[in-house]
């Protein structure tokens, strides 16, 4: 795994204790960024205190496989990728299962993959490097800008990570009871965390949270996500992208619309799961929300932020959804019309109120839902798409091809989930900024040129 090691607070700092000799690490991060930055937390502290990074499991040590358990598909990979690891490790090398799925279904782990030595939880960041010593010290639950983090995103990228767990109770979600109720950092530590990404050359961070829409309200005072986003526009101005996903509607503020209407470096670029637009279905559910409301909400960020770009999640096959409510659902994925949108097919997860709700819907039906769905968000997109040809954007470059072509992200392109623009006449290194005029669409991806200086125009508000 590559990364760099840099101090939350004191970016650039390594251990001085690592060595030819020392014991090598080799990680897996499963599931969302959230758990990738619970990675590179638990990264950071090893390395700092002598452990060095092993790019194959085979020549490592300690084999560090960040798990989900999220949904049952998820918790079924995460055994997979734990026994793949037991495999292929060599005799005497540790084998470590974290994150998500050892909070609640430990015993699985440990029934199907008897070779894993060390079973650590979400608040054991910070212990694992005892545990493995053999010294189970005491150490804050909880990391904070004081703590290294070794970055394992590309150049100039980073996940910026304000809050962990949830204190919803979205009936389908094991998230609660998974990372507990919802934790913020307080907004000194995120900005101080914040500006060190940016004095180690950091240019573009992505706010995460299980919730972020709900920072801050269990913190004294309860600062709101306006104000620590504000802050970090301001005080890390350095960061020329700031990103915020895992927004929940029906808390987003007039007042965060106004700070990302002000400050040029927070990306009018929104997630907003959505999970459904059948009024019953969404009260089932439990989101608080309503098809009427959702659709005044759009609208409100639309006419605030006239170039948004707009993601969001669907979720199929929920109990309960009759053909009618699935109908109500494609007539509003037709009339949002949102720029980006991933479906997901209901599973009954262990623990949640969804699993035993009444009038389940046939796993067949569902996935015939879910493509139907995925028809209709992929003819809207396409649409969206060729409107967008033409126009000039800055692009991220994060990679160099064969005779001049490029690959990088537009900047209405979040890491790891919208695609990529590959760039023709790019010679710039990964990490570079640049202005492209977007010239044709490749499936999900974008093809571009670079623009001339001289020759550019902004697109069209």
């Amino acid at each position: 795994m590559r990364g760099r090691v840099r101090s939350r607070s004191e970016p650039g700092r390594h251990g001085d204790r690592q060595t030819r000799k020392s014991p090598l690490v080799h990680a897996v991060t499963l599931g969302c960024p959230k758990n990738r930055v619970d990675t590179e937390v638990m990264l950071g502290d090893l390395l700092g205190h002598g452990y060095a990074l092993a790019a194959r499991p085979e020549d490592a040590d300690v084999v560090l496989v960040n798990t989900c358990g999220f949904l049952a598909e998820a918790r079924s990979e995460s055994l997979d990728v734990l026994r793949d690891a037991a495999r292929r490790m060599r005799p005497g090398a540790r084998l470590v299962a974290s994150g998500c799925m050892t909070e609640r279904f430990r015993d699985a782990i440990e029934s199907e993959v008897p070779e894993v030595d060390l079973i650590t939880g979400v608040r054991d960041l910070l212990r694992l490097r005892g545990l493995l010593d053999g010294e189970d010290r005491r150490v804050p639950a909880w990391p904070t800008s004081a703590h290294p983090r070794l970055l394992t995103t590309p150049a100039r990228s980073a996940y910026l990570k304000v809050a962990d767990g949830c204190s919803r109770r979205c009936a389908f979600c094991i998230i609660p009871r998974l990372r507990g109720r919802q934790r913020s950092r307080p907004p000194d530590d995120v900005v101080a965390e914040a500006r060190a990404l940016a004095a180690s050359d950091v240019r573009e961070v992505v706010l995460v949270a299980q919730d972020l829409t709900h920072y801050g309200r269990d913190l004294p005072g309860r600062p709101d996500l306006a104000s620590l986003v504000d802050r970090i526009a301001l005080e890390a101005p350095d960061l020329r992208w700031i990103r915020l996903m895992y927004l929940y509607p029906r808390d987003l503020s007039d007042r965060l619309l106004e700070v990302i209407a002000s400050r040029p470096n927070v990306l009018p670029y929104l997630d907003l799961p959505v999970q459904h637009a059948d009024d019953r279905v969404l009260r089932a559910m439990r989101r608080g929300t309503t098809r009427a409301g959702l659709e005044r909400l759009i609208e409100r960020v639309r006419a605030r932020l006239p170039r948004v770009v707009l993601r969001t999640t669907y979720l199929v096959g929920f109990p309960g959804e009759s053909d009618d409510a699935f109908e109500t659902l494609v007539s509003f994925a037709r009339r949002m019309r949102f720029e980006m949108a991933g479906v997901f097919q209901f599973s009954p997860e262990p623990g949640a109120v969804a699993a035993s709700l009444p009038d389940p819907v046939p796993a067949r039906v569902a996935r015939q839902r879910r493509r139907r769905l995925e028809r209709v968000l992929a003819e809207v997109a396409r649409g969206q798409r060729a409107a967008l040809v033409g126009q000039v954007h800055e692009a991220l470059v994060t990679g160099s091809g064969r005779g001049g072509t490029g690959r990088g992200r537009l900047w209405f392109q979040a890491p790891e989930v919208d695609g990529e623009v590959r760039i023709q006449g790019c010679d710039l290194e990964p990490g570079a900024f640049v202005q492209v005029r977007i010239t044709g669409l490749a499936g999900s991806d974008f093809e571009a040129e670079v623009v001339p200086p001289d020759n550019r125009t902004r697109a069209p508000e």
